[in-house]
C-alpha cells in the first residue's frame, strides 16, 4: 500500500476519500484490468467466428497480451489473490467470481457451437470449458516464468488438438 501511495502521489486519507477502502480500490483496479485486458482477450467468444476459431483467437490473444513487453506478465485476475492467507476474503472471492465468469463465457460459446452443430451433441461443454480455461491460466502462468511468445503460442496450438470431432467411441471420424 505504501508503494501504491507513493507511486500515485497520494496520502492514505486522500486514497480513502477517493476509493472508500482498500477493497473498493482493488475492485476498481480489477474492473479496469478487465476492461483493458480481459475484454480484448475474451472478445472472440462473443463474435460470429466459428467456435474453434473463437477459442483459438481467445488463446492467441492471451498469448499476445501476456507476452507483450508493455503489458504486465501473468494475469491479475488469475493470480491477484493466490498468495492471500484468507481465501474467503472479499478480494479472493471477487477474483474467483471473475475467473468463474471467464469459464462460463467459454462454456456458453461451446454450448452455442453444439446448437449450431459445430460440435457433436455429446460434447461435455462444461468439461471442455474447464479444459480451455485451464489452458488460458497455464498460458498466463508460463508467461510469469518467462516463457517466450513462441512457447506460449505452441501451448495454445497444442490445446486445440483436443478439439472434439464427430466420433463414435473408437476415435474414428464419422463420415458425412
Amino acid at each position: 500500500m505504501a508503494m501504491l501511495l507513493k507511486a500515485m502521489g497520494l496520502t492514505a486519507p486522500s486514497l480513502y476519500v477517493a476509493f472508500g477502502n482498500k477493497e473498493q480500490l482493488f475492485r476498481e483496479a480489477v474492473e479496469h484490468y478487465g476492461r483493458v485486458y480481459g475484454e480484448k482477450v475474451l472478445a472472440p467468444l462473443s463474435s460470429e467466428l466459428p467456435a474453434r476459431d473463437a477459442i483459438e483467437q481467445t488463446l492467441l490473444r492471451a498469448v499476445e497480451t501476456v507476452s507483450c513487453a508493455k503489458n504486465p506478465a501473468g494475469c491479475l485476475l488469475s493470480f491477484g489473490a493466490i498468495n492471500s492467507a484468507d481465501h474467503t476474503s472479499e478480494t479472493a472471492t471477487l477474483l474467483r467470481n471473475v475467473r468463474a465468469d471467464v469459464e462460463r463465457r467459454i462454456r456458453e460459446r461451446l454450448e452455442r457451437a453444439v446448437k449450431e452443430r459445430a460440435l457433436p451433441p455429446s460434447t461435455d461443454t462444461a468439461r471442455l470449458a474447464r479444459f480451455f480455461h485451464a489452458i488460458l491460466g497455464g498460458i498466463q502462468l508460463r508467461s510469469l516464468d518467462g516463457a517466450s511468445h513462441a512457447e506460449l503460442e505452441a501451448i495454445a496450438q497444442d490445446a486445440l488438438k483436443n478439439w472434439p470431432t464427430s466420433t463414435k467411441g473408437s476415435g474414428r471420424r464419422v463420415r458425412r
